[in-house]
């Protein structure tokens, strides 16, 4: 052991030469994740404000008038005149955010105690559209209210009448469990992305990149055994995965927590879900997973030619991981039995479970068992088949 030691610490010091190098790997993210998250809050901030403190510009179309005392508020609605050309279009092209169309015989109606039809067009894509479909929701339910409290008082009922039951809610879940499920969809999902993507690199570098420097056949040349070497470079390839998979998610915590304001719910949340027991869960069931990419990085390329055929190997397991994450983020998945014994899918429905605060204890046995017998196995795989002459020395 004491030489992968070396070799691993041999990869390291290289690496601490590259100026560029380091750069990338562990300064840009504390830079990257604060100006792209800042950068989203205040688009999002200021967009919502371009909205509150705008008028919603809604066409009327009401020949009886009954609409005339619902759209009075300056500060919420503009009333325009009918665009020229189709309206839809009119609305696609942001001349206004919503057409309103009430029954010829609206007031008729509403004199009869019958109910008329209020159509409305709007373009469901835009926020604007939806900022004022909710403003004519707000305005319409005090007014129905006043209306059938008017009725009632016309058949000398009670105002109650109209309302048999009030339904009041209250919510099971804290702060910190609706954060725990929403961080439970994607968090292994970026663990996963995050750690292949860190290894990658730096797993080319270290094999294929070794063959094209001409230093692979000096450094077997030394007394230490082959298995030894192979395991050194495994070692460096799984650090760097971790290493960057957990810069790249501390950084993003940090442009979170900042993008928030840290408000005293979001720290709330964030300390139940980071508690030492699931990070330590978390940490512990990465780590096999982590060495089962470091394996197939490893073996992928220092088999390859030169670092192009390497990455074109390596790659396509970049597409294999998004899509195992996508697919574990779908709804109802984590309520599919059999999925608890497909390898990277139990992991992630381990992860997303335990911090929902709801572990299955059982299932993170079971990702955690088989990830381990999957990277033991790898290990072997991958030490025995790079052993041979053939595969090390490939022109």
């Amino acid at each position: 052991m004491r030489g992968a030691l070396l070799i691993a610490k041999k990869e390291f010091l290289e690496l601490s030469k590259d100026r560029k190098t380091m750069f990338f790997a562990f300064v840009l993210p504390f830079l990257l994740y604060p100006a792209i998250f800042g950068m989203m809050a205040k688009m999002g901030k200021r967009d919502e404000a371009q909205n509150r403190n705008k008028a919603s510009r809604v066409y009327v179309a009401d020949a009886s008038g009954v609409l005339n005392g619902i759209l009075t508020d300056p500060k919420l609605f503009e009333r325009v005149a009918k665009p020229e050309g189709d309206l839809k279009q009119a609305i696609r092209d942001q001349k206004l955010e919503m057409a309103l169309e009430a029954d010829a015989n609206a007031a008729e109606a509403l004199q009869k105690h019958q109910t008329f039809t209020l159509t409305v067009t709007m373009d469901e894509s835009e926020r604007a559209s939806e900022v004022a479909l909710k403003r004519l929701r707000e305005s319409l339910k005090g007014q129905e209210k006043t209306w059938v409290q008017g009725r009632l008082q016309v058949l000398g009922a009670s105002s109650q009448l109209a309302e048999p039951v009030k339904l009041e809610v209250k919510n099971a879940a804290d702060v910190a469990l609706e954060v725990g499920k929403a961080m439970g969809k994607f968090l292994p999902y970026l663990l996963m992305i995050m750690m292949y993507t860190g290894a990658m690199q730096h797993g080319i570098y270290a094999t294929a990149g070794e063959k094209e420097r001409q230093t692979l056949l000096s450094l077997m040349a030394t007394r230490l055994p082959r298995n030894q070497i192979i395991l050194g470079k495994l070692l460096y390839i799984f650090c760097m995965g971790v290493i960057a998979a957990l810069l790249n998610l501390l950084s993003m915590g940090l442009s979170i927590g900042f993008m928030t304001g840290g408000s005293a719910n979001s720290m709330q949340a964030m300390s139940a879900i980071a508690n030492p027991m699931t990070l330590g869960l978390t940490f512990l069931i990465m780590v096999p997973l982590g060495l089962f990419f470091s394996n197939f990085i490893l073996l992928m390329g220092i088999q390859a030619k030169n670092t192009i055929e390497a990455g074109s190997a390596i790659t396509p397991g970049i597409f294999l991981v998004v899509f195992l994450g996508v697919f574990t983020m779908a709804p109802g998945v984590d309520k599919m039995a059999f999925l608890s014994y497909v390898p990277v899918v139990n992991v992630c429905i381990a992860l997303r479970k335990m911090f929902s605060q709801q572990p299955n204890w059982l299932e993170y046995a079971i990702a955690f068992t088989m990830t381990v017998g999957l990277a033991g196995l790898m290990t072997l795989v991958s030490t025995r088949v790079l052993n041979r002459e053939k595969a090390l020395f490939k022109m």
